[in-house]
């Protein structure tokens, strides 16, 4: 089994990059999708919510729209919000992982998070410039832009990004561009 784990900057092209590798034969895991999921059903994770934060009050659900209006309220609701959840993800991200056996590649944004994968992986970000990003992000479903730049205030640099990476990726320019650097890479991957 091999896998890979897609990170990089907001709206740098993750998902892109990670259709790629799915086209491939990989078995695909969005981390964003994966929280939600697990926010939504799992009980523990939703009694710490809604006891840290009243306005998540709506019995045993979790607003996830709420969550997230929190979320990019602060630094520390974000870091409470990562506290509850984290755990609890890795330990089932971990088990899904270990248990496949085939392929995978996860898209997971927040590099500084990947030591707590247990299986052996190749990082690789994808970046791209900011005004490019915000671009994409905001052409995404009508997303508002300070949502973007508080997402993007959130991560790390580019500097870490790159140290924390096996292989960076450039994504500012055609699409054609960025298969033609992803078929070389896959090639890289393959040897």
């Amino acid at each position: 089994m091999q896998l890979i784990i897609i990170s990089g900057k907001i709206g740098a092209g993750k998902s892109t990059l990670s259709k790629c590798f799915q086209r491939k034969g990989y078995h695909y895991i969005n981390s964003d999708m994966f929280a939600k999921e697990l926010i939504a059903s799992n009980d523990s994770i939703k009694k710490e919510l809604n006891n840290q934060f009243t306005d998540l009050n709506n019995g045993n659900n979790i607003s996830v729209n709420k969550l997230k209006q929190i979320f990019l309220s602060s630094t520390i609701a974000k870091d409470i919000i990562n506290k509850i959840v984290h755990p609890v993800f890795f330990k089932k991200i971990n088990m899904v992982i270990d248990h496949f056996g085939k392929d995978i590649v996860l898209e997971l944004p927040l590099i500084e998070t990947i030591n707590n994968i247990k299986s052996k992986f190749k990082v690789i970000t994808i970046e791209a410039k900011l005004n490019i990003r915000k671009e994409r992000y905001l052409n995404r479903n009508n997303k508002d832009i300070k949502d973007f730049m508080t997402f993007n205030r959130y991560q790390k640099s580019n500097l870490y990004y790159k140290n924390n990476s096996d292989y960076v990726i450039s994504n500012n320019d055609t699409i054609e561009l960025l298969y033609a650097r992803f078929n070389k890479l896959y090639n890289q991957l393959k040897k």
